[in-house]
């Protein structure tokens, strides 16, 4: 083969396909890492930027704390401190009082007179009361000025040893009668004790807390505190704006040490102070980037994988096939004598002997066709039967596809022996299975036409566990306990299976946090009648005394609309009271609820005996009026109708149908019961009100209204539920056609 033959192929070769297709995987997976990995870095730089801003709101209110707890001490100084009295008098009561404060908190209690002479403290300074005179401190004046609570600026204590920082409280004494200030109580907290300053100092290292006042003072900082406390905050005035909405993402360079940090910030109420809580970002976020680095390691790692796992198998797969590629070639080209040399025990070792022995059988028919001419024109017979069939099958295969989309209306057209009719059949048991479930779905809270047959608890119960365990959900364990050789009850399909199904929601919602539930059928004799029990026990609440009487009333419930109507359970009691059966609460089970169902007991289901398939009964050229907004089921019930032997018009909602009814008569009116505009119910109500009464035939595949049932039973309509069979179709329009007008 030439060479450039052979480097096109190898370009358009499976295995550069291969490979070509483990890039491209490994690079999505790469993107896929990166970006899982980014989503994690965000989400947990979110979380502790609003960690920054949670610790700055639990610091604010703290400092609210803290002053609330100073202002209740200093009223309550303000009480047993007599102005008038001798220092020492004073002096004596508040060493009381101060020996009562959590220790280390408070540095000291004093009283100062309006000239800001000390006439009473808790801890007299070591040189004497005269060395202390607030008259001169800013937070003194302000105190006179404004007859209230006043927080000054941190100071060193002249009371304690070392001179921590102190934050001086002052509260004014007025005179009720005057209403003069004739003293002021006055106390000072150290700044180490506030719980503000603990909190900041358990974050992570180089972490800050400042806090400044309105002017842009710094009245505490947890680092450096000697250099800033009392200085103004640098450029503070200038960026007073930019500080104000600091939030849980911003980083901000301090204009003190220049480092990063991510900053939350609020509010005190009770002064105009502002918080300002700083956490390194290197702290904050270096395990996030940490993280994120590691992910992009593992996905490349990862992705390095695929890649080399893609290489790999190119070489161990692709290379053998390459092989046995290059020895069909030569076959076809004549050599007969090639073949292939591959000898492993994989698919690709027995693909290779399978060509060999392929090889071997060419070789031998060509010899059986060269020593007989008549063989050969056998064979060639045989050649075009082959091509023939596959004509054929062609063609088969696509009268296939409009068999099966037509299978309900072929099988009226085949025989009852046919083997097609038991493949159509098979088809449309599948089909019918899946209507069963979708109609024990949509059992919820509907009332269909009651149409009472004998049916066998236990199957049907078997029937409906995979609809109940759903509904139920995973939390809530499901058990059963079928009693053998139980006999038939009499009772409308949809409404027993609407009875358990109730009942089982019930138990549901009395078990929001999980639990079990029971469903036991048995046998039990009342008043000598034999009924079959059916016990729906759950682990919940209960229900009270005093609602026992109450819980099978219409519209009586617990809940919100939006967890029920009221409607379950009198609905429960209604249909077994209409089936000759009963519902009741049992008493003696404490353990959560038991609601026991008795219904009369007959003979045992037997098996149906098979039945000749029956004409549905035909129409004599009746007029009907069809009405579905869904062009689908419009146009099969339709041509159903037409089939049938009936005159058909079709409108795709109410007002269309109320313009039809208005130009013609019909001898029957079939509408959907949820359409947009006007509804089923609406549009029957409207074309009665306009037109007297007629014969309504509901369609639906799901009634949203509980009271859809009352709806129907008093405008005297009949309900067909979708899906339906056109045997069920044309013997429900049969069955209202013959029936009176009501």
């Amino acid at each position: 083969m030439p060479p450039l033959q052979q480097a096109q192929r190898s370009r358009h070769g499976i295995g550069t396909k291969l490979r070509r297709v483990a890039v491209f995987v490994a690079l999505v997976f790469l993107a896929v890492a990166y970006v899982r990995a980014r989503e994690r870095q965000l989400a947990e730089q979110n979380r502790l930027g609003e960690r920054a801003q949670d610790n700055a709101a639990t610091i604010a209110r703290s400092l609210d704390a803290v002053m609330l707890q100073a202002q209740i001490l200093l009223q309550s100084v303000a009480y047993v401190v007599n102005p008038l009295a001798a220092p020492e008098s004073n002096d004596a009561v508040l060493q009381s009082l101060f020996a009562k404060t959590p220790k280390g908190t408070f540095a000291n209690l004093y009283v100062v007179d309006t000239l800001g002479r000390n006439i009473g403290a808790g801890v007299v300074p070591v040189g004497g009361r005269k060395t202390i005179n607030l008259l001169k401190r800013a937070y003194f004046q302000a105190a006179l000025r404004s007859k209230r609570f006043t927080v000054g600026t941190p100071v060193p204590s002249q009371t304690l040893a070392g001179a921590p920082w102190v934050v001086p409280f002052i509260l004014p004494v007025v005179d009720s009668t005057t209403g003069r200030i004739v003293a002021l109580t006055g106390a000072s907290m150290r700044v180490d004790s506030l719980d503000a300053v603990r909190i900041a100092r358990r974050l992570p290292p180089l972490s800050v807390l400042t806090v400044l006042d309105s002017t842009g003072m710094v009245l505490i900082r947890t680092l450096d505190a000697n250099n800033w406390i009392g200085k103004m905050f640098p450029n503070y005035p200038q960026r007073a704006v930019n500080l104000q909405p600091l939030g849980s993402d911003t980083v901000v360079p301090s204009d003190i040490d220049r480092i990063d940090r991510l900053f939350g910030t609020d509010s005190v109420r009770r002064v105009r102070w502002r918080v300002y809580v700083g956490i390194p970002i290197s702290e904050v976020f270096g395990p996030s980037r940490r993280q994120f680095i590691q992910d992009m390691l593992l996905g490349l790692i990862l992705s390095a994988s695929v890649v080399l796992i893609g290489y790999w198998l190119t070489e161990r797969f692709v290379a053998p096939i390459e092989s046995l590629t290059l020895d069909a070639r030569a076959i076809s080209a004549g050599d007969m004598t090639r073949r292939s040399t591959l000898n492993s025990d994989d698919e690709v070792g027995t693909l290779a002997r399978a060509f060999n022995q392929m090889a071997d059988d060419i070789v031998e028919r060509n010899t059986e066709l060269a020593t007989s001419q008549e063989h050969l024109r056998q064979v060639q017979k045989l050649e075009a039967l082959g091509t023939f069939a596959g004509g054929i099958a062609h063609d088969f295969n696509n009268y296939l596809s409009s068999i099966i989309g037509h299978a309900d209306l072929a099988m009226e057209e085949l025989d009852v022996n046919s083997t097609a009719r038991l493949e159509l059949a098979s088809m449309l048991t599948s089909a019918h299975r899946a209507a069963d479930l979708t109609k024990q779905i949509l059992v919820f809270s509907r009332r269909q036409v009651v149409t009472p047959i004998d049916i066998d608890v236990n199957a049907t119960l078997r029937s409906m566990q995979r609809l109940l365990v759903r509904l139920l959900g995973e939390n809530i364990a499901f058990r059963t306990e079928f009693a053998s050789r139980l006999g038939s009850v009499h009772i409308d399909q949809g409404q027993f299976e609407q009875i358990i199904v109730n009942l089982t929601a019930n138990a549901r919602d009395a078990m929001p946090r999980g639990g079990r539930f029971v469903l036991r059928t048995s046998r039990c004799t009342v008043d000598g009648i034999d009924f079959i029990r059916i016990d729906a026990e759950d682990s919940g609440d209960g229900v009270p005394p005093e609602l026992r009487t109450r819980i099978f009333e219409p519209f009586f419930t617990k809940k919100d609309r939006s967890h029920g109507t009221g409607l379950g359970l009198s609905i429960v009691h209604g249909i077994l009271g209409a089936a000759g059966g009963s519902v009741e609460v049992d008493e003696r089970h404490t353990d959560g609820a038991r609601f026991t169902v008795l219904l009369p007991e007959g003979p045992p289901v037997e098996a149906p005996a098979p039945v000749a398939g029956l004409v549905p009964p035909q129409g004599h050229a009746e007029r009907i009026l069809l009405v579905d907004d869904d062009a689908g089921v419009l146009l099969v019930a339709e041509r159903l109708l037409r089939r049938g032997g009936y005159q058909v018009e079709t409108a795709p909602d109410g007002a269309h149908a109320l313009q039809q009814l208005a130009q013609a008569s019909f001898d029957l009116l079939i509408s959907d019961v949820v359409m947009p505009g006007l509804s089923g119910p609406q549009l029957v109500q409207e074309a009665m009100n306009r037109h007297g009464a007629m014969r309504v035939l509901f369609i639906s595949g799901y009634p949203d209204d509980d009271l859809l049932p009352y709806e129907v039973a008093s405008m005297h309509a009949g309900f067909l539920g979708k899906p339906f069979t056109r045997d069920s179709l044309l013997r429900k329009v049969r069955e209202m056609l013959e029936a009176p007008v009501a």
